[in-house]
């Protein structure tokens, strides 16, 4: 099922699911309430088989196809960070029952596969037990590399945490791309993502960026638009913002240093100059 929006065609989804729940019912964790849109060519791929669920803390839209969530998405705030950090991490990864058992991942897929469990809503953003048992569901989980994921992943979330104890809170999409025509799979079709991203968008400042990057080791990250991510993706992450908003790509912080997160702007160009000045009269003193 299709509907316009402007020039753009947006496809509805379907939901299978025989007790399926609706995204509205747990709109809490959208900006202003309002879901993403799958749009265009790519949107109506994506809208073949999926599931919606609400979970403690985050929701998920599942894929049937691809038997991983397409995204999940958080409201995070100040306070929920700061009683994240005092659980410690209880490993339980499990099946989603509320899900049709021939779409379900199931956790032989993910047996020697030589791929990570990646989460999209993050463990470490969890701030009770039922939000930190919910975060391993299997529907919140997709093949990832294993120096991606431990590394510049774990970097980036890391960020996103620093952001919202800056800021007090922050409207999180994290979600997962198949690009290209050869697309990996491990087990019983559990489709293995070409690309992470994550999208944050700070309410009191009216900033927002995106974080994309390959699921491999390279290390590779750019920083795009929300428009720019819809583009190459058929998802309008955040369609409650203004088309300026989504057009302006901001700098997302790149590193885990807390200082680099309370940059106002977001990058730390000064500080490398600063640096390299340093740097420069140091060579001319010896």
């Amino acid at each position: 099922m299709g509907a316009t929006h402007g020039e753009q065609e947006i496809f509805l989804g379907q939901n299978n699911q025989a007790n399926a729940q609706n995204l509205a019912s747990c709109s809490e964790h959208f900006h202003a309430n309002t879901v993403p849109q799958l749009v265009g060519s790519k949107g109506q791929k994506l809208a073949r088989q999926n599931h919606e669920l609400c979970f403690h803390g985050f929701a998920v839209l599942y894929s049937g196809v691809s038997r991983t969530p397409i995204y999940a998405a958080q409201h995070l705030t100040r306070e929920r960070i700061h009683q994240a950090r005092s659980l410690t991490r209880k490993d339980n990864f499990h099946e989603e029952t509320r899900l049709p058992t021939h779409v379900q991942a199931k956790l032989n897929d993910y047996r020697r596969s030589g791929y990570d469990r990646g989460h999209l809503a993050p463990n470490g953003d969890m701030a009770n037990l039922s939000q930190q048992f919910d975060s391993f569901s299997l529907a919140n989980i997709a093949p990832q590399n294993g120096t991606h994921n431990r590394g510049l992943w774990q970097q980036i979330e890391r960020d996103t945490r620093n952001l919202a104890l800056k800021y007090g809170e922050l409207y999180v999409i994290t979600g997962v791309t198949f690009q290209g025509r050869q697309i990996a799979q491990i087990g019983d079709g559990v489709l293995v993502p070409s690309h992470f991203f994550k999208v944050v968008y700070v309410p009191s400042i009216n900033r927002a960026g995106v974080y994309y990057t390959p699921n491999d080791d390279s290390g590779t990250i750019e920083h795009i638009s929300l428009s720019e991510l819809s583009t190459r993706t058929g998802i309008n992450a955040m369609p409650s913002l203004s088309p300026q908003e989504q057009s302006t790509a901001f700098n997302m912080p790149a590193s885990s240093d807390p200082q680099q997160a309370n940059n106002d702007g977001w990058d730390n160009g000064w500080m490398r100059l600063i640096v390299m000045i340093l740097e420069f009269l140091i060579g001319l003193l010896r």
